[in-house]
């Protein structure tokens, strides 16, 4: 079957995009709102409904507040605004509910999937595109994101969605040469910049890399549509310059207006290199050896092999293909592992980078274009098939800081370094095998064979790979109680009315937050070291302005007016009772 055929590809691809965003969008709406990090960003954009300029998480601060912690902070600069502003427009569009608030995560999906697609056509060939799109249509961990149940959601995936435009449009500058298309991906550099911080630069690294090899005679450059042009200094500082343009005005907004919350949230972003910010310092493994397990389940040992594999195509053909699209994962992948602080989401831009390298050696395996590529195949497929895996987690955060061991997270999963030691076993078996019998005629039936070993493998894999995405919008996390409570409050209660929360639910208070758009304060969690003096507290509200309520999902007896009183129905035929109480000076 001839993949590169453009009706073929365009159909299969269709399909591929299509069941993606039928298949994400399902459960898309769960009222289960995640404390990390969906909550605070889900109620900054709410709030942007209000005023689109003035990004705040407690729009009416009734306590007093640290504009250094940004989970308590009024002004909320904590992440730049083009993610949230996608939010905002989708809660003017569709109101303000959860499918509103995960929406344009769920179309950032299907688009960089298609780009996915783009890229990795342009480079190796459509049948590697179909691969790459496939793999990234269906990636479990995305799927996740997308749905609110990671360390990330909306702002990773816009910032995968802007990274993967500007390195298309990058890819399309370096093969044509034309400037317009360098001052293209420099702008949506600077819109990745605002959806998450200097994460984006990996597009100017890729830029400045592909200068560097050409200057060193590493990457073979050539006239012709087939080669890359030269690339130019002044072509990268173009591209850095249009980046800058598109940034600056935000910047200079900031300056002016919240300078100080502006200077401490960059300034905590640098910190990352050389400080453990929030606790998520870890040692260099921690990204190779933890996280990125979570990105590519099943087969994450056989992209670690394929990556070093086409490092040594690299260094021997010195074609461009390889070179960009490894520049680009271990242009995102190095600095992370030696950055002090690491965090979940740090490397998602790599995703569609990894996938195309399998996808590619995949592609060129079954085209037969060379031996080498169908035993870097079979090998990959066999040793994540015969030497058992799984993540193994090493402990909480805090946990692990305190561990003093040289690379704790290779320790705990070791299983990556036996697979990919069985990977380099069974690569030099075949590389030998071949030595051995390349002037045979019956060479012929060895390699189809290992082929179609590796084709079964690997179907199997992408049978659970599928499940697996499946399986995340199969959760369907529902918290009614404060959906529909919530409703209530809006409608019934002052503008000025000011919440304490006896749930102890970790983040409970956002979701009051989210539905009830009144600023509430979680009188205790497990991570408090001591309950809130909610009394005291209630009179600080009522002098700076506020209606001081209790709002209660507990049976304790409170001496305070009974303001509102109702039941949720919660599924599985129970109901949950809500009070709320007016707390006044004198119970």
């Amino acid at each position: 079957m001839n993949f590169n055929t453009s009706r073929l590809a365009r159909w299969l691809l269709l399909c591929i995009l299509i069941t993606s965003g039928a298949l994400v969008l399902r459960h898309l709406g769960h009222s289960g709102i995640t404390y990390w990090d969906e909550g605070f960003h889900a109620i900054v954009a709410r709030n942007l409904t209000k005023h689109p300029l003035k990004f705040t998480l407690y729009d009416q601060p009734w306590l007093p507040y640290d504009y250094k912690v940004w989970s308590e902070n009024h002004i909320w600069l904590h992440k730049p605004p083009v993610a949230m502003w996608t939010i905002w427009l989708s809660h003017l569009i569709f109101g303000i509910n959860t499918f509103a608030l995960r929406l344009p995560s769920a179309i950032c999906l299907v688009v960089t999937a298609w780009l996915t697609f783009r890229i990795a056509a342009d480079l190796f060939g459509k049948r590697a595109g179909l691969i790459a799109a496939f793999l990234h249509a269906f990636n479990p961990f995305l799927f996740e994101s997308i749905h609110g149940y990671r360390y990330s959601d909306h702002i990773d995936i816009a910032l995968l969605l802007w990274v993967e435009v500007s390195c298309w449009l990058l890819l399309r500058a370096v093969r044509t040469g034309k400037r317009r298309h360098y001052i293209l991906s420099g702008i949506t550099m600077g819109i990745a910049y605002l959806s998450k911080s200097y994460l984006a630069l990996i597009a100017f690294g890729i830029a400045f890399v592909v200068w560097l090899a050409g200057r060193v005679k590493l990457l073979d450059i050539a006239s012709g549509s087939a080669h890359p042009r030269k690339v130019r200094l002044s072509d990268i500082g173009l591209h850095l310059l249009a980046a800058l343009a598109t940034v600056a005005p935000w910047v200079i907004y900031c300056l002016i207006r919240y300078p100080q919350e502006f200077l401490w949230e960059h300034k905590r972003v640098l910190d990352h290199l050389n400080t453990d910010v929030e606790s998520w310092g870890a040692t260099w493994d921690r990204q190779l050896f933890d996280y990125m397990s979570l990105f590519y389940p099943l087969f994450y040992v056989a992209i670690l092999a394929v990556v070093l594999c086409l490092i040594v195509v690299m260094f021997k053909r010195r074609r461009f293909a390889e070179f960009f699209i490894l520049a680009w994962g271990i242009g995102v992948i190095v600095p992370h592992t030696f950055a002090q602080t690491k965090t979940p989401s740090a490397t998602m831009i790599a995703v569609p980078a990894l996938l195309i390298c399998l996808a590619a050696v995949i592609s060129r395996a079954w085209q037969r274009q060379d031996w080498i590529y169908t035993a870097i195949w079979g090998a990959a497929m066999l040793a994540i098939t015969l030497i058992p895996g799984g993540f193994t987690l090493v402990g909480s955060r805090d946990q692990f800081d305190g561990i003093k061991k040289v690379a704790p997270f290779v320790h705990a999963n070791f299983w990556i370094i036996a697979q990919l030691i069985g990977f380099g076993v069974l690569l030099a078996l075949f590389a030998g095998g071949y030595l051995l019998i390349r002037r045979r005629t019956w060479q012929k039936w060895i390699w189809p064979g290992l082929r179609t070993v590796a084709l079964i493998i690997a179907l199997f894999y992408a049978g659970h790979y599928v499940h697996a995405a499946y399986q995340v919008t199969e959760r369907n996390k529902r918290i009614p109680l404060y959906e529909t409570s919530g409703q209530r409050l809006q409608r019934e209660l002052p503008e000025n009315a000011c919440f304490f929360l006896d749930d102890e639910r970790f983040g409970a208070h956002l979701d009051v937050m989210y539905y009830a758009d009144r600023s509430t304060y979680q009188i205790y969690n497990k991570h408090m070291k001591t309950p809130r003096d909610f009394k005291s507290q209630a009179k600080t509200a009522r002098e700076a302005g506020a209606i001081p309520y209790l709002f209660s999902v507990k049976e304790t007896d409170y001496d305070y007016p009974l303001f509102i009183e109702g039941e949720v129905d919660i599924g599985n035929g129970k109901k949950r009772r809500y009070r709320v109480f007016e707390i006044t000076e004198t119970p």
